[in-house]
């Protein structure tokens, strides 16, 4: 991904936030965090690494979450859209209606949510439309090289966060989300988000349709889980290119139990 120069985005006419969709979440028996499949230390990621900017991907649309709680497909599509980005290969150019059957498929036609391990699971085994997730793994909220690494290397962090009245205010307005506006708030439900890039003060995650800004302390408040989703990779040797072992990771994909 490209090194920042100061990301600006101009302030947004009134959005509003859209719909909730994510479930209290875990981390299955035997899965690992990602740093214990790597030997030694992951390689440390740039200081910054810039979002993409207002449509050079195109329209990153709401794909449904506007009317369902679809937050947990919509948080891979525009990650994956990053990924495709990154890699140089052409977008898939989802449409809402794309996304929402994607969800409703494999919530059985219930409007419920998802829980973030579990629909990863489903990604990997039936595939992303022609893409193929090849392995996933948690990462700790608090580790920001980690997260950073992350992001930078894979295009994305798949996360779940907590949102509050505030927050949705804020995003409305397109202010940078706070730990205030997490503390003196009310929760108004579990969220999706894939965090797109970083600098030394904001991580940038894509929420509703546009780029969001989070303070530091934000995401310390708010942040409850986060995944690295690696895709279409077969290394050879069972290493990726950043030393991540994927042949002991998807070992243990295999064998997870709920």
């Amino acid at each position: 991904m490209v090194l920042m120069t100061g990301y600006n985005q101009p302030p947004p006419p009134e959005h509003p936030a859209g719909k909730y969709g994510r479930l209290p979440g875990h981390v299955p028996n035997g899965l690992r965090d990602l740093t214990w499949y790597v030997a030694g230390s992951l390689p440390v990621a740039p200081s910054e690494v810039e979002p993409p900017a207002p449509g050079k991907l195109g329209n990153w649309a709401m794909l449904g979450n506007d009317q369902y709680g679809d937050c947990g497909v919509a948080g891979i599509a525009h990650g994956e859209m990053c990924v495709a980005d990154d890699v140089k290969r052409a977008q898939l150019n989802l449409t809402d209606q794309q996304a929402v059957q994607y969800y409703l498929t494999y919530t059985g036609g219930q409007d419920n949510g998802v829980v973030l391990a579990d629909f990863l699971a489903y990604v990997k085994k039936t595939t992303w439309f022609t893409r193929q997730l090849g392995a996933y793994a948690p990462v700790s909220v608090t580790d920001l090289a980690t997260l950073r690494f992350v992001i930078n290397a894979y295009g994305y962090a798949y996360t779940g966060i907590q949102v509050t009245d505030l927050m949705e205010q804020a995003f409305s307005n397109g202010a940078p989300w706070t730990s205030a506006m997490f503390t003196q708030g009310t929760v108004q439900g579990g969220h999706c988000v894939p965090l797109v890039g970083y600098d030394e003060t904001h991580l940038y995650c894509v929420t509703w349709g546009r780029v969001q800004a989070i303070l530091y302390p934000g995401w310390n408040a708010i942040a409850e889980e986060a995944w690295a989703t690696i895709w279409d990779e077969v290394p050879a040797g069972g290493l990726d290119n950043h030393g991540v072992n994927l042949k002991a990771l998807n070992s243990d994909l295999k064998l997870l139990t709920r």
